[in-house]
């Protein structure tokens, strides 16, 4: 008996597991009736069939439990229609009715449904109204209709949310007033809506519909929070450096109201005064000299506490091993270390600055998040632009001043470079061999972090050749093995993450031929001999004149004698001596002289007499040039001419002064044999 029990009980929960129930699966279960208002009809509703079936007739049928017991009327839907109204002409106030739905030809779908009249009321939604706006909010209502005979015991639900917002806020009925409610905790200067309904009291009937939303907005209040200030170095438009401040605006929560102005107090360096503006959002420029900065957001009812930010000290110091990582293509994600700096210690927060590199707009977009000490992270998000650079720093605030970190540059997204390198250039360091320079990429045509640069070299006639994996920190590249006296092409490219990107210009060079090469060898064996020449000449410069002096004639040479070094005086014919100037005497005639006859004598007369023979020759006295030389050139003289007390004469006085001839003058003067013409 209890394996038939067991076996069945298995059989049962099989077939309800697999979709089976009782009845039929596509009938409707559920029947719900309730009278509109205290007074009005009853409206009865159940589901409605799917699928080919939607079109049934449906009818509706009620019995009366208490004043006409048993009798049963009827009301038919349309087609298709799943609910039906019965008038309150054909209701009793105070029955009890039996109420089921049959379709088709009578067969019923529902089951019996017994209810009372006064028990299933949907009163009308209250009418809701504002009470107070400031300075907190209460709204109040209004009961629905009701017959004048009775008195309405109802129950309230209130609900409220921000406008546009998904979910509502409901007041527990324990804590809601007969007709009036204040809001508590609303956010300040913000649209809200809010809602009523109501029940039959110990909820005996059906809610009412929420009535029509109530809008309305909040007062303003004191603003709250600091405003989250920066600065950025920049040059004013006269020229002169300044510094430019930046600030968010308030946060509407913060704000609570409409901020209508920003008061800026700031000091520099030259004063220990303070100075302060007025200022719209979002940015001022204060002197280049600026130390402290406090800024403070104001609206209607108040302002915020002022938010500092010191710039006294701008080289302590700052973050190090920042890096930077794209997210999903839209946004960046910056970790760091913190300084190992003991003097300093740990700053009071960090504060994460991004900022395009290249934009093609006027507008440089730039912007920054703030994250308290002992964080070392931050998502930076906002509207990126993909293939665009940004500078990354991570700055380190401190009570003194602020550190920073060196800048990284970052993409949330990379393409292939839109141009090749720039500049290409050749140097031939041999037949065979050549060195090729570039410029870098442009940053606004990089689109993403060059990996490597790509050439490519072919001559006129032949395939290209792939020089790949050049580093994208070089700027040069060595080619070898190239055919002497041969014309290439050459151009470059330039890969990132996403791919190898446009090719540059096609730069042409020529290496050059081999019988250059000899040429110049020859030009320089030459040059080398001829300073080897020079050398030893200079080494050797006295034995080879030496021996010039014994190979070549005496005149090839010897050096003629300078004039004015000969002692020879000569003398002219004049026998005055007071007339002789001397060949170089001032103010001498440049005139060719007069060529003077001399008388030979036999020579044998004139035997051993020497040179003594030359002073018997006449000749006459040259003309002194000037008064001061006559004067000189007669005392000079008067000792030839006037005689001594010896008594003698002037030729022995110009014996006695016959000049001496030294070698020099003796060398180039004819002998006796000479002039005698003996020799």
């Amino acid at each position: 008996m209890r394996k038939s029990w067991r076996g069945a009980w298995l059989l049962l929960l099989v077939l309800r597991t697999f979709g089976w129930q009782e009845g039929d699966p596509e009938e409707p279960r559920g029947l719900e009736c309730y009278r509109m208002g205290p007074s009005g009809g009853m409206n009865c509703s159940w589901p409605s069939r799917p699928g080919p079936k939607a079109n049934t007739t449906y009818t509706l049928r009620y019995q009366s439990l208490k004043f006409r017991r048993n009798q049963t009327w009827s009301s038919q839907a349309p087609a298709g229609q799943s609910w039906v109204v019965i008038g309150r002409s054909s209701l009793t106030d105070s029955e009890q009715y039996a109420v089921w739905v049959e379709a088709g030809a009578g067969s019923q779908i529902t089951p019996r449904l017994t209810l009372a009249l006064q028990e299933i009321v949907k009163p009308d939604p209250p009418e809701l109204g504002l009470k107070e706006l400031t300075p907190q909010v209460t709204v109040n209502w209004s009961n629905p209709r009701w017959p004048q005979h009775h008195t309405p015991h109802l129950a309230y639900e209130l609900r409220y949310r921000v406008s546009g917002a998904p979910n509502w806020t409901t007041v527990p009925k324990e804590e809601m007033e007969p007709d009036n409610y204040e809001l508590f905790g609303l956010e300040p200067i913000t649209a809200y809506e809010a809602q009523v309904r109501c029940i039959p009291e110990k909820m005996k009937g059906f809610w009412s519909d929420w009535s029509p939303s109530l809008t309305f907005q909040t007062p303003e209040a004191e603003p709250q929070g600091l405003v989250d200030v920066w600065r950025v170095a920049s040059p004013a438009k006269s020229g002169e450096p300044s510094l430019l401040l930046l600030w968010k605006p308030l946060d509407p929560r913060a704000a609570r109201g409409v901020i209508r102005s920003y008061t800026i107090t700031f000091r520099t360096v030259r004063g220990s005064s303070e100075s302060s503006l007025e200022s719209p959002c979002c940015r001022a420029s204060l002197p280049a000299s600026t130390t402290h900065v406090w800024i403070s957001a104001s609206n209607r009812v108040g302002q915020t506490q002022p938010a500092s930010l010191s710039l006294e000290h701008q080289d302590l110091p700052g973050p190090v091993g920042v890096r930077v990582e794209a997210v999903q293509g839209q946004d960046l994600h910056v970790t760091w270390d913190p300084s190992n700096d003991a003097l300093e210690g740990e700053p009071q927060e960090y504060l994460v600055e991004w900022t395009e590199e290249y934009s093609s707009s006027r507008v440089v977009r730039q912007g920054w998040v703030r994250r308290p000490a002992g964080t070392y992270s931050a998502r930076l998000t906002g509207d990126f632009s993909p293939q665009v650079p940004y500078q990354i720093r991570v700055y380190g605030l401190y009570p003194g001043g602020i550190g920073a970190s060196a800048p990284v540059r970052a993409y949330t997204q990379e393409g292939v470079p839109s141009a090749g390198p720039q500049g290409l250039k050749d140097r031939s360091v041999s037949k065979g061999a050549s060195v090729i320079s570039w410029e870098a990429i442009p940053l606004e045509h990089r689109n993403g972090h060059i990996t490597h640069y790509t050439l490519y070299l072919a001559t006129p006639t032949g395939r290209p050749q792939t020089y790949q994996r050049i580093g994208a920190a070089e700027t040069s590249y060595s080619l070898e093995g190239l055919e002497p006296g041969t014309s290439y092409q050459l151009w470059m490219t330039g890969s990132t993450s996403a791919g190898e990107g446009n090719a540059s210009s096609i730069h042409v060079f020529q290496t050059p031929d081999s019988h250059w090469e000899a040429v110049l060898a020859s030009l320089l064996a030459a040059g080398f001999l001829l300073f080897l020449a020079c050398v030893v000449g200079g080494v050797l410069h006295t034995k080879l004149l030496e021996l010039c002096q014994k190979v070549l004639p005496r005149w090839c040479w010897e050096k003629v004698p300078a004039p004015t070094h000969s002692r020879v005086p000569l003398h002219e014919m004049d026998r005055d001596p007071h007339s002789y100037g001397g060949p170089l005497a001032p103010g001498l005639s440049m005139e060719e002289p007069v060529l003077t006859q001399l008388e030979i004598e036999d020579p044998a007369e004139q035997e051993n007499q020497g040179y003594s023979t030359l002073l018997q020759l006449e000749s006459p006295r040259p003309t002194l040039a000037s008064a001061g030389e006559a004067d000189d050139q007669t005392r000079s003289w008067s000792g030839l001419e006037e005689p001594g007390p010896g008594g003698s004469t002037t030729e022995e006085a110009w014996k006695e002064r016959a000049p001496i001839i030294s070698g020099y003058e003796k060398h180039f003067m004819p002998s006796l044999e000479e002039v005698m013409g003996l020799a």
